[in-house]
């Protein structure tokens, strides 16, 4: 499975809104570069950034802010230079503009976090590193929560490799030894996340929440006896009660876990998440109309009745319910499924021929930050790729890159669609360039190495490109599933169902599934074949890779066929 980058990114929305000549009239210029003329061609490229910023130019807008940026020796423009560039995924100048910036403000936090950013954008670790220590001694406290931060504004992937060696007096605390911990587990890497889980413990953390760390990390490994003694003692307080369920799903014994979350319904303190967990689990086994129940019954939970409008509209959708389904979708807007929602309001859409309008739900307004732009031109590509236009997705993409060059998201894309549409040489050579760019980015090695695997081509380079991915997430199952289908393709069955049936463990994936499958068909076991693959379509119905081998192998195999829907219930607001 090819793993998708993300690059999560500052949100800067806040910042869109503020007019340009406000901004530029609002400067105060420091005596020593007040000169008119860098007053005038700074203003003037300000100017420029911002028309290029409306109409979708990220890499006009980031040459025009660096312009500006050095003219004006202003913070205030520095930092909205950093976080415009930042959001458009221009690296380099984002880069620049931070440098800049911190000589304007030297010593504090902002301008070096925006270049701790820059160069875990660009997987520039080592400087990344330093940085990020610099800013260490700048803020005073709490380097958890800026652990946290970083690894949700700049991704958990570059934020663990630029972590992994760190060996800083200020990260040894009970509280950021369980960030470091929880960004392990995150980033695939059980053995990490233990040794950080046992630094935290020496440092004298809460023994409850370590517990509940190492509970997961030990199921991820396997590793049923310790995960079981940690899960019990995470479930000991209120917070840790559904640990147990948690672990139970990660080792693979769905049987247990239901049966300690049906258990655990009724309990004041567990109660609603076990419901969710439950709703999930009816889904993934293909038994809708459980799964409408629990649904429906947790709309009366506030914070639970985004999800189950969801959860509704999934089921309508795949019991051909589109009205329904559409309906609930609407109800989502503004909530925290909004973004599921729209991708699957314009599936329907674009299955009932509606293919403007489909496009139309996934394109991000004129005002919006440069980064929901950027999305919403990757989701409506990945939409008409989905739906068989592998070239007009392929166009959409490319016309993406030249407003935003260099952008490493979309840039990884327009590789991933060359493939699908046809062009492996062309797929394959833009990934070697991305690999060159990025050695040390663990998602680009994998994605080269599959692609080479699936397409049968050198295959002990394959392997040792997925396997050097794998040296920074051990446990990830994207790139277990990588590795599962090098080794198939080697004829290396036994070993390659070893690794799917682990990935597939961790991840019920479609995708994951039919390679799992397959594996086992090519090493004589066809009656497990079939039961992987029936798993497979209950989890994921709509995947296409999963049902284009089943029907070679077995055609007779079908998704479960859903029942029919219960007299829907009026649901006007979550």
């Amino acid at each position: 499975m090819i793993m998708l980058l993300c690059h999560r990114l500052p949100r800067v929305a806040a910042l869109l809104a503020i007019p340009v000549l406000v901004l530029v009239a609002g400067l105060t210029l420091p005596v020593a570069h007040a000169a008119s003329g860098d007053y005038a061609e700074g203003s003037v490229a300000l100017s420029g950034a911002e028309q290029a910023l409306q109409r979708g130019d990220c890499g006009a807008a980031a040459k025009q802010y660096q312009q500006a940026v050095q003219h004006i020796g202003q913070a205030e423009l520095a930092e909205r230079a950093a976080a415009m560039t930042l959001a458009c995924g221009q690296y380099p100048a984002a880069r620049a503009i931070a440098e800049h910036w911190l000589k304007i403000a030297p010593g504090t936090a902002e301008p070096l976090l925006a270049l701790t950013y820059a160069e875990l954008g660009e997987y520039q670790l080592a400087d990344a590193r330093r940085n990020f220590q610099a800013l260490l001694g700048v803020v005073d406290d709490k380097p958890a929560e800026l652990i946290g931060q970083l690894a949700q504004r700049a991704g958990t992937e570059p934020t663990l490799a630029m972590l992994r060696t760190m060996d800083d007096t200020r990260l040894r605390s009970g509280a950021a030894q369980l960030a470091l911990a929880t960004l392990a587990l995150e980033g695939w890497d059980a053995r990490l996340a233990l040794r950080y889980v046992q630094a935290a413990r020496t440092a004298g953390a809460s023994n409850t929440v370590a517990a509940a760390i190492a509970a997961r990390a030990h199921a991820v490994l396997g590793e049923a006896s310790s995960a079981t003694t940690e899960a019990r003692l995470a479930a000991t307080v209120p917070a840790g009660k559904l640990v147990p369920a948690q672990v139970m799903l990660l080792l693979g014994h769905e049987d247990e876990a239901l049966a300690e979350l049906q258990r655990l319904r009724t309990d004041p303190r567990a109660g609603s998440g076990a419901a969710r967990m439950l709703a999930q689990l009816a889904i993934d086994s293909g038994d809708y109309a459980v799964a409408e129940q629990r649904s429906t019954a947790l709309i009366a939970d506030p914070d639970a009745a985004p999800l189950a409008v969801y959860y509704l509209g999934l089921i309508a959708e795949r019991r051909g319910d589109d009205v329904t389904a559409l309906r609930d979708y609407a109800l989502l807007t503004g909530s925290g499924f909004e973004a599921q929602a729209r991708q699957r309001t314009a599936t329907i859409l674009y299955r009932q021929g509606e293919r403007d309008a489909a496009v139309r739900v996934l394109t991000a307004s004129r005002d919006g930050a440069p980064d929901e732009r950027i999305r919403g031109e990757l989701a409506a590509a990945q939409l008409l790729a989905d739906a068989g236009a592998e070239n007009e997705a392929l166009s959409r993409i490319e016309s993406a890159l030249r407003r935003s060059p260099g952008n490493p998201e979309i840039s990884y894309q327009r590789a991933v669609f060359l493939e699908r549409a046809g062009q492996a040489d062309a797929a394959l050579a833009a990934l070697e360039t991305l690999h060159r760019e990025r050695p040390a980015d663990p998602g680009i090695a994998n994605a080269l190495g599959y692609t080479l695997a699936d397409h049968k081509r050198d295959l002990p380079r394959a392997e040792a490109l997925i396997r050097s991915a794998l040296a920074s997430e051990p446990d990830n199952p994207a790139l277990l599933d990588s590795l599962g289908w090098v080794l198939y393709r080697r004829g290396q069955y036994a070993a390659a169902v070893t690794e799917l049936a682990r990935a597939y463990r961790l991840l019920h994936d479609g995708d994951v599934g039919a390679h799992w499958g397959e594996a086992l068909w090519a090493a004589g076991q066809k009656a497990e074949a079939r039961a992987a693959w029936q798993r497979a379509l209950a989890a994921d119905p709509d995947n296409k890779t999963l049902a284009a081998t089943v029907h070679r192998y077995a055609p007779t195999l079908t998704a479960p066929k859903p029942p029919p829907a219960l007299e829907p219930a009026p649901r006007t607001s979550i």
